[in-house]
Order: structure tokens, then C-alpha cells, then sequence
């Protein structure tokens, strides 16, 4: 059996300044908080997870949790939020922890980083931490949505629980907003809220978004009353439909379904702007 070391010769060294260790302890779990503002709930999932770890609970398999200290003498958690459930519900009274003194930011940035890395946290989760970290990409999406009267959701919700104006497409719209595209995404939202669609869910999200603020790149759309009065006269699921037709043509071989959808909704839309225009 081979044994090493911690070895870091052949390796450039990083020049990273590193702040205060944290303070190792064992916490009571009574004092121990979640931030709801970065942190997750506990959805089905999240309580399966409890549960499991409860059931096989071993020290041996217990990491430290990450908690940041509050003035008030509790403890904020940023990492296991799952182990510690399930310790309480195996009727221990206080875990091991790092505890570091974060600000609210700090903590939520590490809550991001740590989880983002390890979980999988889905972009609605990555975007509630970013949020309350008050990082660029957040705060700049979350106000392009908010000032087209729309709200960015910092959870996912089943179908028939989302409403109009709830976008929860985040890994789109902060690609479009990365992309310089802020101006066409308020646009299409503005113009959704105020049309005969403004009620169908679908045109806040990935139906909807992926198609008109493409199109309205292409065409150059500027306000939100060209983009209502171009839904109030075009269905979009008729157009879908259309394309699901032609998809399957020779010449579309390989062109996949958003792809066509967004090119035939920017003919429509450019179609539709020379009407106007006459």
C-alpha cells in the first residue's frame, strides 16, 4: 500500500492573501441560524438528504460544519445545513464547526462558492447567494427584470405554481445580460407585460425569451409597445407549431427546434416592423 505526503514540489505557488483561521469548536445546535437570504430551504429533496444522513449518522462520516458568528451569539450557517438537521434529529445537541466572523456579504459569497462547487446548487439558488453577496452579474440582472415590472425568482416553483411576470430562466437572462443585451431584454418584458399574452407564464421564460429578445436584437427594436402590438397580433404557439412542421424537412437537418423558432419569430418580427412602416 503506497503512502504519500503533502507534496507541492514541481507547483507554482499562489500568492492569495488569506485572512484569519477560523476558530474550531464544538456549537450548540440551538444557537445555530439560517439566513434565509442566501441560504436554501429545505425542500423534498433537501429532506431526503436529512434523512438519509440521519439514518447512517457516524462521526467517522461528519465533517465540520461552516458557521460565521452573529453579535448576538448565534451562528450563521454557510455549509451543512443537511448534517446539522440530521444530528438534531438523531438527538445530539451540538456539532463541530469552523467558525470564522464573516459579514452578511461574506457570508453569502462563501455559501455561493462552497455550495456552487460541491451541490450543484440549481441557478435559482446561485442567484439568491449572489444576490445577498451584492455581486455585479446579480444585482445588474435582478434590476434589468425588476425595471420591466417582472420579478427574478431566487426559487424554482412547479408549472401550475408560477405566475406572470415570475422569470426563473436565470442562466438566460444573465447571458443575455452578460452580453450586452440588457436594453432588449427590458424591452420584450415591458412589451409581454402589456399584451394579450401577459398572462401565459411561458412568454417570462425560456418559450418566450429565447425567441422575442433574439429577434428584437436582429430588428432592433427599441420600445416595448412594438413588441406588445407584435404579439398582440401573432401567436406564438402557431408559430411553434409551424416550425415543428418544417424541422423535419431535408434542408433543416441538424437545425434544432430553438434555433428555428427564433429565426422564424425574427422574419415575423422584422414582417411586421415594414408593415408598420407603411
Amino acid at each position: 500500500m503506497a503512502i504519500r505526503t503533502i507534496d507541492t514540489s514541481g507547483m507554482d505557488p499562489v500568492d492569495t492573501k488569506v485572512k484569519g483561521r477560523p476558530e474550531v469548536a464544538f456549537v450548540l445546535i440551538k444557537d445555530i441560524i439560517i439566513d434565509e437570504r442566501y441560504q436554501r430551504s429545505l425542500e423534498r429533496t433537501g429532506l431526503r438528504n436529512v434523512r438519509k444522513i440521519a439514518l447512517n449518522f457516524d462521526w467517522a462520516k461528519f465533517s465540520p460544519v461552516m458557521l460565521s458568528r452573529r453579535e448576538n451569539g448565534q451562528y450563521a450557517i454557510i455549509d451543512g445545513q443537511h448534517r446539522t438537521h440530521a444530528a438534531a434529529l438523531c438527538g445530539i445537541s451540538e456539532v463541530p464547526a469552523m467558525v470564522s466572523d464573516l459579514s452578511i456579504e461574506e457570508e453569502a459569497a462563501a455559501f455561493s462558492w462552497i455550495n456552487g462547487a460541491v451541490t450543484a446548487l440549481t441557478g435559482n439558488q446561485i442567484f439568491k447567494a449572489a444576490l445577498a453577496a451584492f455581486e455585479p452579474w446579480a444585482v445588474q440582472c435582478n434590476s434589468v427584470v425588476e425595471r420591466a415590472g417582472c420579478k427574478l425568482m431566487t426559487y424554482n416553483a412547479q408549472a401550475a405554481s408560477k405566475r406572470p411576470g415570475q422569470v426563473f430562466c436565470i442562466g438566460m437572462v444573465r447571458r443575455m445580460v452578460e452580453a450586452g443585451h440588457s436594453n432588449e431584454l427590458f424591452v420584450v418584458l415591458s412589451g409581454i407585460l402589456q399584451s394579450r399574452v401577459q398572462d401565459d407564464v411561458r412568454y417570462y421564460n425560456g418559450f418566450g425569451l429565447s425567441a422575442l429578445v433574439p429577434a428584437v436584437i436582429a430588428a432592433s427594436v427599441k420600445q416595448p409597445a412594438v413588441v406588445t402590438a407584435f404579439l398582440n397580433e401573432h401567436d406564438l404557439d402557431e408559430v411553434a407549431r409551424m416550425v415543428s412542421r418544417v424541422q423535419e424537412l431535408p434542408e433543416n437537418k441538424g437545425r434544432s427546434f430553438k434555433a428555428l423558432f427564433a429565426s422564424s419569430v425574427t422574419v415575423l418580427l422584422k414582417q411586421h416592423l415594414k408593415a408598420q412602416a407603411k
